[in-house]
């Protein structure tokens, strides 16, 4: 796809250190990405929803942002729609910042929405500094850079919590992971209530946010299980093929709950 026109140069010289503005909406994926920017030495500013992002990149009595990271999936209106708005509007067509789309699984259709959209380029979640480096340093592009750490097989990354604890004092790093297993179990419950009701677009969108929050925390089986479940779900909606990737991550799901809540006690 081309850029559009107000897209900075891939070469343009990146300042350090950045204004960051993230939109998420997932609460434990937020205070991760803040965390783990500001430790870099960026200033960040977090929103959770489509109109706030806009208001914010936009806002003519504010300093700028020189990144914008953009969930996909956002309340009020997409990432996708948000970064229309943004490009279109007065204030940024001569100070473009550099935006780039952050999802969770890289569906079909999620992935020719990042590019239609007017981005510089997608990260997948979960968020890594390295990922975001290289894609801001290299030539942007329009193709996934993967934030997840090598899954091979392994049904967890320890790393991940690891680096939350080199990020946070213990009782918060605690307190985080305590809500994203909370998080978890709730998603769950929405998940299945959208199968039992035939909503093949509900259960699909709780496949994408546990694909999120457990990525980010390091649950790789159940990360990979519901990236699974997504796909299935966005082919041929609640059919054979997407019961199978369900039993997967049921499969996966109680392995990654004990996992996270070993992870606060210890």
């Amino acid at each position: 796809m081309k850029f559009s026109a107000d897209t900075p140069p891939a070469d343009q010289t990146i300042p350090r250190p950045l204004r960051v503005l993230v939109a998420e909406d997932e609460t434990v994926n937020r205070m991760a990405a803040l965390a783990l920017l500001r430790r870099a030495g960026h200033s960040v500013v977090a929103v959770e929803d489509g109109p706030s992002a806009v208001a914010a990149a936009t806002d003519p009595n504010g300093d700028g942002f020189d990144l914008l990271l953009m969930d996909l999936g956002l309340p009020g209106f997409d990432g996708d729609e948000a970064v229309r708005r943004i490009r279109s509007h007065p204030t940024t067509t001569n100070a473009a910042p550099r935006i780039l789309m952050l999802t969770a699984t890289a569906t079909p259709d999620g992935l020719e929405r990042c590019r239609a959209c007017g981005a510089d380029g997608l990260l997948t979640k979960p968020l890594r500094l390295d990922a975001l480096e290289t894609a801001l340093s290299n030539n942007v592009s329009n193709n996934a850079t993967s934030g997840a750490p090598s899954e091979d097989s392994a049904a967890f990354a320890p790393n991940a919590i690891a680096q939350m604890r080199d990020l946070l004092p213990a009782d918060r790093a605690n307190a985080l992971i305590a809500k994203t297993a909370d998080t978890l179990r709730q998603y769950r419950t929405i998940l299945a209530d959208a199968w039992t009701n035939g909503d093949p677009r509900a259960a699909g969108a709780m496949a994408h946010k546990i694909a999120g929050v457990s990525g980010q925390y390091g649950c790789i089986a159940l990360r990979r299980a519901a990236q699974g479940l997504e796909t299935a779900l966005e082919r041929g909606g609640i059919v054979d093929g997407a019961r199978t990737a369900l039993a997967l991550l049921d499969d996966a799901y109680g392995p990654a709950l004990s996992y996270l809540d070993r992870q606060t006690q210890g």
